[in-house]
């Protein structure tokens, strides 16, 4: 039998445990993983590879040096001497531990150790993966899931999620809880008036004034837009009320935004408390949120309490936009006609489509009553692509004489001008009736524009103007009424709102208003109409003013189609009395 070279040994007593001992040392210093072997007794480290020295920063000697201990922050070495005080006789996954490097920076780690005899001393061999990258990405992607970005608040999901806790507590208890959802007025025009960016300050202020009014009981969220909500559990309901408070009053005063000044808008805040007829999150915060649409249209900045009779108009307002939402295919909307008359000659210079809906069981259904309703439902778009198509098909089928109107005006939404099929619906309906798109007027509320402000909406209204289309400011005067749009914006005839002809005769102020604006619009070869002419005395001012032209019930109430030649008549007698 050949002999063996002189580096090959049996295994036996003396040789074998030191290969083994090589062999174990040679895996351990080839992990690219951190590994060590630390003395159970002394926390000691014994041996350490060359991924740790060189993931920790600690030299070998530096390592060899310390406890375990010494890699990690004070306040987890309690937690480290128990976890060790554990019999472990087998692989254990310790779990998360925080490790201190070299710098002194902290990294996240997921540790895993087994026993073993080292030289004859009970030792524990430790492998450390660093996981810090990874829970930071978890931990990013749980912020952006459950965060607001600009404010750092919690978003809706995680709001709803708190709220459901908090109503599993009160069951258990005599705690009550609230929720209060927040709207800041006229967000969108503020917006519109001082850019994004200035509105997105505004938004962040917000947020820290709510900060600082809401206490450790509360939870805050930012819902979307200028919408905020709070949670507020306390032993009662006054103290809720209390809140809604102090969260008006923190919301009233302006904000310093650097390059805008002063910027302010009010603040309007809906409560609902949890009763025995709320029994989920998603109600609780529909109810607020309810009250909250309430308060904002009473305009005084406050807050209102969702109770019995709110919650019966948002059963009705739910059936009503239901509702709506088969009234064009059911063939249940109309339209009236109301005459615009030239106050020099009395000829009749158009006519405003106003919309009314047939409903059912409920007879003829002013727009005041469902126009909102279809604007935050988003029907809106539809029910008035059908005005466009019927009003220019009617307007085409008014008899052909010196005396029809020259042009059918037609009310556009917001919501409208961001429908990027909005100036072919028009092309559409022009064509396919005949009607030419000089016998079209579009009327918008400045409020209307001031919400859709931006380069896209003043395309819309030049492609409009582009095809012949006339543009009209309607009820001009009210919202954030600024004589500049007139210079600046695409309109042609601005009709002055019905509440400051109210006042000629009785308010000075808006005698001086109206003239005002009748010759600063006739500077810029704008036409003027007056709307809500009601007494002969506004009549006779407005001649006198030099406007344009005049439309109200004093010339003819808005009537049908088939009635309009009558209501015709009328006007024109009228303004030639």
């Amino acid at each position: 039998m050949p002999a063996r070279k002189h580096d090959e040994r049996e295994p036996n007593a003396e040789t074998g445990p030191r290969d083994t001992g090589r062999a174990f040392r040679l895996l351990l210093a080839a992990n690219p993983l951190p590994m060590w072997v630390y003395d159970l007794e002394t926390l000691v480290f014994l041996e350490v590879n060359d991924a740790a020295v060189a993931h920790y920063g600690y030299s070998r000697a530096e390592f060899l040096a310390m406890t375990i201990s010494d890699i990690r922050p004070v306040e987890d070495d309690a937690r480290l001497r128990a976890s060790i005080a554990e019999r472990r006789d087998e692989l254990q996954h310790s779990g998360h531990w925080r490790h201190r490097r070299a710098d002194g920076t902290l990294m996240d780690v997921e540790v895993t150790s087994h026993l073993l005899d080292w030289a004859g001393r009970p030792a524990a061999l430790v492998v450390a993966h660093d996981v810090s990258e990874t829970r930071h990405l978890h931990s990013e992607f749980s912020r952006r899931t459950h965060f607001d970005e600009p404010t750092g608040l919690a978003n809706a999901a995680l709001f709803t999620d708190r709220v459901t806790a908090a109503l599993l507590r009160s069951k258990s208890g005599d705690g009550h809880v609230g929720v209060l959802v927040i709207a800041l007025d006229n967000l969108e025009a503020l917006a519109s008036t001082v850019g994004d960016e200035a509105a997105d300050a505004f938004i962040r202020v917000t947020a820290e004034r709510l900060r600082a009014c809401c206490g450790a009981p509360e939870t805050l969220a930012r819902l979307g837009g200028g919408r905020f909500a709070v949670l507020r559990e306390a032993n009662d309901e006054p103290a809720i009320l209390a809140l809604a408070s102090t969260v008006a009053s923190a919301l009233a005063p302006s904000v310093a935004v650097p390059g805008h000044g002063e910027l302010k808008s009010s603040a309007s805040v809906g409560i609902a408390l949890a009763n025995g007829d709320v029994e989920d999150a998603a109600s609780l915060v529909r109810n607020a949120t309810s009250a909250m649409r309430h308060a904002t249209e009473r305009h005084d900045g406050h807050f209102l309490v969702f109770n019995t009779e709110l919650r019966r108009n948002a059963v009705d307002a739910f059936h009503t936009e239901q509702a709506l939402a088969s009234a064009t295919r059911l063939e249940q909307l109309c339209l009236y006609y109301q005459p615009i008359v030239d106050l020099n000659n009395g000829d009749v210079v158009g006519c405003e489509a106003l919309l009314r809906w047939e409903r059912p069981g409920f007879g003829l259904v002013s727009p005041d009553r469902f126009i909102p309703l279809a604007e935050r439902s988003g029907l809106i778009v539809e029910i008035g692509t059908w005005v466009i198509e019927h009003a220019i098909a009617e307007a085409a089928a008014w008899p052909t004489s010196a005396q029809r109107p020259a042009r059918v005006g037609i009310n556009l939404s917001a919501h409208q001008l961001r429908d990027e099929h909005l100036v072919e619906r028009f092309a559409t309906a022009c064509t396919s009736s005949g009607l030419p798109a000089s016998s079209v007027c579009v009327e918008l509320t400045e409020s209307a524009f001031v919400a859709t402000n931006d380069y896209g909406a003043y395309q819309v209204l030049a492609a409009l103007r582009e095809m012949g289309i006339e543009v009209a400011i309607d009820d001009f005067g009210t919202g954030y009424s600024s004589l500049s749009y007139l210079k600046h914006l695409p309109f042609d005839v601005v009709k002055i709102d019905r509440g400051f002809i109210a006042g000629l005769g009785v308010d000075r102020a808006d005698r001086l208003l109206v003239e005002a604006v009748v010759r600063v619009a006739h500077g810029l070869n704008l036409r003027v109409v007056a709307e809500g002419v009601e007494t002969e005395f506004q009549l006779a001012a407005l001649r006198e003013f030099g406007c344009d032209a005049a439309q109200g019930y004093l010339l003819a109430r808005p009537v049908p189609g088939a009635a309009l030649p009558s209501a015709l008549d009328q006007a024109r007698r009228v303004v030639a009395r």
